[in-house]
C-alpha cells in the first residue's frame, strides 16, 4: 500500500546479497588482522615474552556490549628498557600523538516483521568505521603557532542509523574551538498507529501504519571562543540542522485519503556573545541569537489507486468497507463503491489532493546573564531574555479535485490572500528571566530563592481565497436526472463556480511567574533536612475572552541521611495543589482539562557499599495525581521500584544485576459514538445528548506494568583476552480501554529481550581483535491485528583496532 519495498532495501539491504556481504566482510576483518599477526610473529622471542608494563589501550565504545575492565598488569620481570607503548603515544613533529582506528563490519540476519525490525533496531549488514580517535598535544607551545591541542573522534559510519564526529582545537589563552556533526535515521512503521481498524472487510488493506516515515536528522554545531581566560572573551557559533525524508499522512478531504509527503524542516542559528570577568568568580555575559527556520514539507495524493469507468485513476480513501454502497437509492447509480477494481463514479473519490505551504520563521533573540560567587557564602546568577519572532506562510496552495458525495463539491482550490500570496503572518514576543541566590547563614543553615518570569504574546492573522465548483444531486424522478459524479467534466455548465475571501485573526497571551524558596539545615553531620515552598501563577488570554488565571502551591520536603560512609539515603516529597484564581473567568482548576490539580510525589534513593567489592543502590517513586472535576474525573499514578548491584570480587571480573518494576496508570472520562457499540459500553453520566445521538461514556483506561532485568558478567584474562555476556529483558503486561472490536493490545502486551556477548583478543602490541553478538527478540502475546509485528534476529560485529 505504501510502496515500502524500495525504502526497506535502502534500510536493511537485499536478502539476496546477504551471504556474499557476510563472506566479504569476514575476509576483510581477517586480512586486516594479518599484518598485526605477522608483526607479532616477527617480534615474538623464543622464550616467554616479558609482561607488558602498561595495560592495553581502552576499547572504543560499542553500541551493544559494555566494556570489559582491563586487568591490572602483573609485576614486570627485569627486562631491557624498551620504548613507551600505546598509552605514551608517539612524538610526531612537534606534537605528542595518540591515535586509534577500529574498522570492521556488522552482520545482521532477521526474521519476522521487517517493518518492526527497522523501527526498533534498524541495523543492516555492511562495513563500518566502528571507532576513530586522534589526540595531539604540543611538545612546545612556542613552536606550534596554530594549535596546542587537537582531539577528534567518530563512530558509526558505513551504515549505522547513528553516526557522529567531534573535533576540538585550542591554542592556550588565545582560542577554543569545538564542533560536531551528528546524523540519525529514524524509520517508523508501527501498524497499529493511524490505522483504520475496520477489520477484515475493509476495502483497502492496511498492514502498515498510514503515517509511516523514514527520515534523517543532520546537525552541525560549531563554537569558537576567543581569549577564553582573559578579562573579556568573545564567542561565535553556528548551528545547522535538517530533518527530512519520505513520510505519509492522511487528510480528511473527499474520502479520507492517504498523502505522500516529502518532509523537510531546516533551522540555522547564528550565535555571538561576549563574557566580562571584572572580579574573581564573577562573569557577565551578553548573547545574540539569530534563528532562521524553513519548513518546506509538501504533499500529494498517495494510492492505492483504483480506476473510474473511463480508466482514470482515483482514490476512495482508507476507511471504506467492501460492503459499502453509494449513489442514490432507487436509481441505477446505486451500488458497491468498488466492483472488480472499478469505482462507482457517484461515490466520494479523489483524483488530486496536494498542498504547498512553505513556511519561513525568524527568531532574533538577546540574552543577558550573570553568575557570581564572589563572596564565599553567597552565590547568585540571573538571566534576562527578549525575543521577537516573525513567521509567514508563502505561496500557499491546496487543491482538491474529485467528488464529495455529502457536499457535492467537484473541486476546491485554496490560495493565500495576503500580499504576495501569503496565507498567514504571525508574530511571537517572548520576555523571560530568572534570578537565584543561595546564602549560607551558618555552617549548618542555608537558604536559596529562585524567581522566574515568562511572558509570551502571539498575535496572528490569516486570509485565503477559496474557489469551489459545486455540483448537483441526482433527482430520482421520474424521470431520473443524474447529478454530479467523478466523471463530470470540470467545465460542465451544471457546476456552480464561486470564490470566497476568508479572513481570521487571533491573539494568545501566556504569562507565568513563580518563586521557590528552600531552606536547608544540617541537624547533624549524618542528617540534612530541606524544606520549602513554591508558588506559581499562570495567566492565559485568548482573543477577547476574559483573562484566565490559575495558582499553584507546592510543598517541598527533602532529607539526606548518611549514618556512615557505606550508606546514604535521599528522600524527597512534593505536594501540589492547583486552583482557579477567579471562578467567574476561570471555571476549571487546571489550564488543560485533563491535567491534574493535585499531585503527590515521593522519591527515595539508597546507595550502599557494604564491602569494598560490592556497590548496591535502590530507588523508588510513588506518584499520584488526580482531577476531580465531574466533567473530567482524571486519575493517574506511577509507581517505580528499581535495584542495581555491582560485584567486583577481583580486578579481572565483575557482575552487574539490575531490576526495575514500573506501573503506569491513568484514566479520564471520555465520550464517543460507535455503531455498533463495543461490548460493555456505558451511557449517561457527564455525556449529554448531541445531534449525532447519545454518546457512550468511556474511562480512557490505560495501565502498563513493566518489568525490566539486566544481568552482565565480564572477565579479563591477563594481557590477552577479555570477554563478557549478559541479557536484557523488558516485559509489559498491560491493557487499555478498547473502543473498536478490531483493536488489539499490541506493545501493551509484549516482551523484548536481548542476550549478548563480547570478546576482545589482544593479538599484538597495539593491535586487538574484537567481536560481539546480540539477539533482539520482540514478541506480542495478544492478537496480531492488521499484520504481525513480532521479529527476532542476530547482529554480529567484528572489528580490528589499532591504537598507539
Amino acid at each position: 500500500m505504501t510502496n515500502q519495498t524500495y525504502l526497506r532495501m535502502r534500510l536493511t539491504g537485499s536478502p539476496a546479497g546477504f551471504s556474499l556481504r557476510w563472506r566479504t566482510l569476514a575476509a576483510t576483518v581477517i586480512l586486516a588482522a594479518i599484518p598485526a599477526l605477522a608483526g607479532h610473529a616477527q617480534q615474538a622471542p623464543a622464550t616467554e615474552p616479558a609482561a607488558q608494563t602498561t595495560a592495553p589501550a581502552p576499547e572504543a565504545a560499542k553500541p551493544e556490549a559494555a566494556k570489559p575492565t582491563p586487568a591490572k598488569p602483573a609485576p614486570a620481570k627485569p627486562a631491557p628498557a624498551k620504548p613507551a607503548e600505546a598509552t605514551d603515544g608517539k612524538n610526531m613533529g612537534k606534537y605528542q600523538v595518540h591515535s586509534m582506528v577500529d574498522l570492521g563490519g556488522r552482520f545482521a540476519e532477521k526474521n519476522g516483521s521487517h517493518a518492526m525490525w527497522a523501527t526498533m533496531i534498524n541495523q543492516s549488514t555492511g562495513a563500518r568505521v566502528l571507532g576513530q580517535e586522534v589526540r595531539m598535544h604540543t611538545l612546545d607551545p612556542h613552536k606550534t603557532p596554530f594549535f596546542d591541542t587537537l582531539s577528534s573522534s567518530s563512530f558509526g559510519y558505513g551504515g549505522d542509523p547513528y553516526d557522529t564526529t567531534y573535533l576540538n582545537l585550542s591554542k592556550g589563552k588565545w582560542y577554543d574551538f569545538a564542533s560536531n556533526f551528528r546524523r540519525s535515521r529514524q524509520y517508523f512503521d508501527y501498524n497499529l498507529l493511524d490505522n483504520s481498524l475496520l477489520g477484515p472487510s475493509q476495502l483497502v488493506a492496511q498492514p502498515d501504519s498510514l503515517h509511516l516515515f523514514n527520515t534523517v536528522r543532520r546537525s552541525t554545531d560549531t563554537l569558537l571562543t576567543i581569549l577564553p581566560v582573559s578579562l573579556v572573551s568573545f564567542r561565535l557559533g553556528y548551528n545547522h540542522g535538517t530533518h527530512e525524508g519520505p513520510s505519509y499522512s492522511t487528510i480528511h478531504q473527499g474520502g479520507d485519503v492517504q498523502e505522500y509527503q516529502w518532509f523537510r524542516n531546516a533551522i540555522d542559528t547564528w550565535v555571538a556573545g561576549v563574557d566580562y570577568k571584572p572580579v574573581q568568580r564573577t562573569t557577565f555575559s551578553y548573547d545574540q541569537f539569530l534563528v532562521f527556520y524553513k519548513g518546506d514539507t509538501n504533499y500529494r495524493l498517495q494510492g492505492p489507486m483504483f480506476v473510474l469507468p473511463d480508466g482514470s485513476p482515483v482514490s476512495v480513501g482508507v476507511n471504506l468497507l467492501t460492503t459499502t454502497n453509494c449513489g442514490t437509492s432507487g436509481t441505477a447509480n446505486f451500488g458497491p463503491a468498488v466492483k472488480n477494481g472499478v469505482v462507482n463514479p457517484f461515490c466520494s473519490g479523489t483524483t488530486v489532493e496536494d498542498q504547498n505551504a512553505p513556511t519561513r520563521t525568524s527568531f532574533p533573540t538577546e540574552q543577558f546573564r550573570f553568575a557570581s560567587s564572589y563572596w564565599d557564602k553567597v552565590a547568585m546568577n540571573g538571566r534576562f531574555l527578549y525575543s521577537g519572532g516573525n513567521s509567514r506562510v508563502n505561496s500557499f496552495n491546496q487543491t482538491f479535485v474529485g467528488f464529495n458525495s455529502r457536499t457535492f463539491f467537484r473541486e476546491i482550490v485554496d490560495t493565500g490572500a495576503l500580499p504576495n500570496g501569503h496565507l498567514a503572518n504571525n508574530k511571537r514576543v517572548n520576555v523571560n528571566g530568572d534570578y537565584s541566590i543561595r546564602a549560607e547563614f551558618t555552617p549548618i543553615f542555608e537558604v536559596s530563592d529562585v524567581v522566574n518570569y515568562w511572558d509570551v504574546r502571539v498575535p496572528g492573522r490569516t486570509a485565503w481565497n477559496e474557489f469551489t465548483l459545486k455540483g448537483v444531486a441526482t433527482q430520482k424522478g421520474p424521470p431520473v436526472v443524474y447529478g454530479t459524479s467523478l466523471l463530470t467534466p470540470l467545465n460542465d455548465p451544471s457546476l456552480t463556480a464561486s470564490t470566497t475571501l476568508n479572513t481570521d485573526a487571533h491573539y494568545l497571551a501566556h504569562k507565568n511567574a513563580g518563586n521557590t524558596v528552600l531552606g536547608t539545615v544540617a541537624i547533624t553531620p549524618q542528617f540534612k533536612f530541606t524544606g520549602g515552598w513554591r508558588f506559581n501563577a499562570r495567566q492565559i488570554k485568548v482573543d477577547d475572552d476574559p483573562r484566565m488565571v490559575w495558582h499553584q502551591n507546592w510543598l517541598l520536603l527533602g532529607a539526606v541521611i548518611q549514618p556512615s560512609h557505606a550508606l546514604r539515603v535521599n528522600l524527597n516529597y512534593d505536594l501540589m495543589h492547583s486552583q482557579s484564581a477567579n471562578a467567574t473567568t476561570t471555571p476549571s482548576d487546571t489550564y488543560t482539562r485533563e491535567a491534574p490539580n493535585r499531585i503527590s510525589d515521593l522519591r527515595a534513593r539508597v546507595q550502599s557499599k557494604p564491602a569494598k567489592w560490592i556497590d548496591f543502590s535502590a530507588s523508588g517513586i510513588a506518584y499520584f495525581a488526580d482531577n476531580k472535576d465531574p466533567l473530567v474525573n482524571h486519575k493517574e499514578h506511577n509507581t517505580d521500584v528499581s535495584f542495581t548491584t555491582r560485584i567486583i570480587p577481583a580486578e579481572s571480573m565483575s557482575l552487574e544485576l539490575d531490576y526495575a518494576y514500573q506501573s503506569v496508570y491513568s484514566q479520564t472520562d471520555l465520550c464517543y459514538t460507535a455503531t455498533p457499540p463495543p461490548v460493555g459500553a456505558g451511557s449517561g453520566g457527564t455525556c449529554q445528548f448531541t445531534g449525532g445521538g447519545n454518546p457512550y461514556r468511556g474511562n480512557g483506561l490505560y495501565k502498563a506494568p513493566t518489568t525490566f532485568f539486566n544481568g552482565m558478567f565480564h572477565y579479563t584474562a591477563p594481557k590477552y583476552v577479555a570477554m563478557g555476556a549478559g541479557v536484557r529483558v523488558n516485559s509489559i503486561n498491560g491493557y487499555a480501554e478498547m473502543l473498536s472490536p478490531y483493536q488489539v493490545p499490541g506493545a501493551l502486551q509484549s516482551t523484548y529481550w536481548t542476550p549478548y556477548a563480547d570478546l576482545v583478543v589482544h593479538i599484538a602490541p597495539q593491535w586487538s581483535w574484537h567481536g560481539d553478538w546480540n539477539r533482539p527478540d520482540y514478541a506480542e502475546s495478544g492478537p496480531a491485528g492488521p499484520a504481525p509485528r513480532d521479529f527476532n534476529g542476530n547482529i554480529f560485529t567484528l572489528g580490528v583496532k589499532y591504537a598507539f
